[in-house]
């Protein structure tokens, strides 16, 4: 029970035996004065005693209610610092949870920045797969357009070869065909009689290239043309007829020519036409 509680509980019985002693009273009006005074000094004794009783009670409860006003402020006290120690753990908590969640922000930013950067380059590793498919297509179309042009290659070379073997056979009875014709040449110019035959291809043309004063022509097609000693070239220019020249000596792409005066009919100059005949 509480002290308050006992303090109301005396009351209850101090008003109890006031009522009570009333009660009597009231009762005793018929006995004797004298009866009724040794009854009330008795009354004031057991009044006195419990008076006493009451008072020391009472001086029991300040104490005991004193006691524990401090036990109280004591407990508030200790329950005051806990509060605090309590606010200042809440308040640290506080401000951890706060630096934690500004971390996680922080971190969600960056795993969004990263699932885009992935994003980025699962699209750009998609586009490269596509390219490289294509180059891998490509590659093996190039390959395959290898292969062919390969075989063909080796085909040509083949040819080519056979040409070549062609050519050599052509070239020795060209050189065999060439020394006859000149050993046959000569042998006609020592006898003082000149092959109507050894004349200059027909379509051959050409261009006068630098002319001297010993009217000797530079023109500007030769051996490979053609061309042989003896051989004789019209002049003409703007379809104007100039003349007539002979060739004396031979380069594989220019000849000298001698101006035959008989056929002369103009100045012969650089930039002149020549042919083996005029159309």
């Amino acid at each position: 029970m509480t002290t308050l509680g006992r303090v109301f509980t005396f009351l209850v019985l101090l008003l109890s035996v006031g009522f009570f002693i009333i009660s009597l009273a009231v009762n005793s009006t018929h006995i004797s004065h004298k009866t009724r005074l040794t009854s009330l000094q008795n009354q004031v004794k057991q009044l006195e005693t419990t008076n006493d009783e009451l008072k020391k009670f009472t001086e029991q409860l300040k104490t005991s209610l004193s006691q524990e006003q401090g036990s109280r402020q004591k407990a508030l006290a200790a329950l005051q610092i806990q509060l605090d120690s309590a606010k200042e753990q809440l308040a640290q908590t506080v401000k951890e949870l706060n630096d934690k969640a500004a971390v996680l922000t922080a971190q969600t930013q960056q795993i969004s920045e990263t699932m885009d950067r992935q994003k980025l380059l699962n699209s750009q590793n998609e586009t490269l797969k596509t390219e490289l498919d294509k180059l891998i297509t490509d590659r093996n179309d190039q390959r395959r357009k290898v292969i062919s042009l390969t075989d063909a290659l080796n085909g040509l070379k083949s040819v080519e070869a056979d040409l070549l073997a062609e050519k050599a056979r052509l070239q020795n009875d060209a050189t065999l065909y060439q020394a006859k014709a000149e050993t046959a040449t000569a042998a006609l110019k020592a006898a003082g009689i000149s092959d109507p035959e050894d004349v200059p291809p027909t379509e051959l043309k050409g261009e006068v290239l630098a002319v001297n004063s010993n009217q000797l022509v530079v023109v500007s097609v030769g051996k490979d043309d053609g061309l042989r000693e003896g051989h004789k070239l019209e002049v003409f220019r703007n379809g104007q007829y100039l003349g007539r020249i002979e060739i004396r000596s031979l380069k594989d792409d220019q000849a000298i020519g001698q101006i035959l005066t008989s056929f002369r009919k103009g100045y012969i100059q650089a930039g002149d036409k020549v042919a083996a005949k005029i159309n």
